[in-house]
């Protein structure tokens, strides 16, 4: 027979402090379990799209592919898509649809321009402005397809909205007219329903923000990310160089402080940017006229276009380039609070032979 266990100091009895300790424990870890890991990263989901257009090595637009044929790489590491939509107006289609390479229900027939008139100051360039202009009427008149969706931009002191997106052809040659005169463009919001650069355009950014051009492209790739789709911006411009750009021997030294956010906001809206030059002839040509077109340009997979003799055949040659393109859609995470410009690699799975046009990338977080 065992004598009994003298009781804890304190008054508390062995049997009792066990219980206390274990409580203390559960409390412990239950307590512990309710925190969240103090290691886990929080991220954002981010949905990214995406367009591209994929052709042979004869420059004929590949039709019929999806999202299991397209790898879309992030660092290095391959991205699942959710969706690969494919966009035409339908002059790609030349067999009948019931026979068409690729599901017709899954097409779309949408496409979008904006023309973009970088107003020279004093009446410089004027005469190539107005013939700028009427290649945009041409384009209106006889390149214009059923479901194309048309907007008129300018800049002079800042950005200016002559016409938002549409198909009415009559507004659109109006507000072409309206361009050659420094009126104060449009004030409304937008139409209620459809596409609209007005209805989502930052009213204050767009009238005390957009000073220079690129803070003008800035605030409308801002006001074009709501429409998912691709969207080709036709820039017609004598050269860009803001105050703060040295030039040296006719080359600028240094980029601009709005440049990057300015490619930033094109990019993250799927715009591609063709520039071209008002500046028709070699003469009095230095490099600062082309080096900012040329980079904007390749910085949106557009193409620039240095001495155009007329602009119309240029105009048809964008028409048709835009005639399909596909557009990507998936997902992709990075941690809350950051922000950057995420770099994007786009090819074909197994087809090395066929070429891929497609931007490089997207900004994300807080810059966006």
């Amino acid at each position: 027979m065992h004598a009994p266990l003298p009781p804890a100091k304190g008054g508390l009895s062995v049997k009792r402090l066990a219980m206390f300790a274990a409580s203390l424990l559960l409390w412990s870890w239950t307590a512990v379990a309710q925190q969240p890991p103090r290691f886990r990263e929080r991220v954002d989901v981010n949905v990214v799209l995406l367009d591209a257009i994929v052709t042979d090595s004869k420059g004929q637009q590949i039709l019929g592919l999806d999202q299991k044929d397209f790898v879309v790489k992030e660092n290095g590491g391959e991205q699942t898509l959710d969706t690969a939509d494919y966009f035409t107006n339908r002059q790609l289609l030349n067999a009948q649809e019931a026979n068409a390479p690729f599901k017709v229900e899954r097409t779309q027939q949408a496409r979008y321009f904006v023309f973009f008139f970088d107003k020279p100051e004093g009446g410089a360039f004027w005469d190539s402005l107005a013939m700028a202009r009427r290649a945009g009427r041409d384009f209106v008149e006889k390149q214009m397809k059923p479901g194309d969706q048309i907007a008129v931009v300018a800049h002079d002191v800042r950005l200016k909205v002559y016409s938002d997106f549409t198909a009415d052809k009559k507004q659109l040659l109006a507000a072409l007219d309206e361009v050659g005169r420094f009126g104060k463009g449009l004030t409304s919001r937008g139409p209620a329903e459809g596409p609209s650069i007005l209805r989502s355009v930052d009213a204050d950014d767009m009238m005390s923000g957009s000073g220079t051009v690129y803070e003008g492209l800035e605030v409308l790739g801002q006001a074009l990310r709501s429409i998912p789709a691709r969207k080709n911006l036709i820039l017609f411009s004598a050269g860009i160089v803001e105050r703060g750009q040295d030039i040296r021997d006719g080359v600028i030294l240094n980029q601009s402080r709005y440049y990057q956010p300015m490619i930033e906001a094109l990019n993250s809206a799927n715009v591609t940017v063709y520039a071209m030059n008002l500046l028709r002839s070699q003469a009095s040509d230095l490099p600062a006229v082309h080096q900012t077109l040329d980079q904007i340009a390749a910085d949106t997979n557009g193409d620039y276009y240095r001495h155009p003799v007329s602009f119309e055949p240029l105009l048809r040659r964008i028409e048709q380039a835009n005639n399909g393109y596909y557009l990507l859609t998936y997902r992709s995470n990075h941690p809350t609070g950051s922000s950057g410009f995420q770099r994007v690699e786009v090819s074909i799975r197994n087809q090395p032979r066929l070429r891929v046009k497609a931007r490089e990338g997207y900004a994300y977080g807080l810059s966006e």
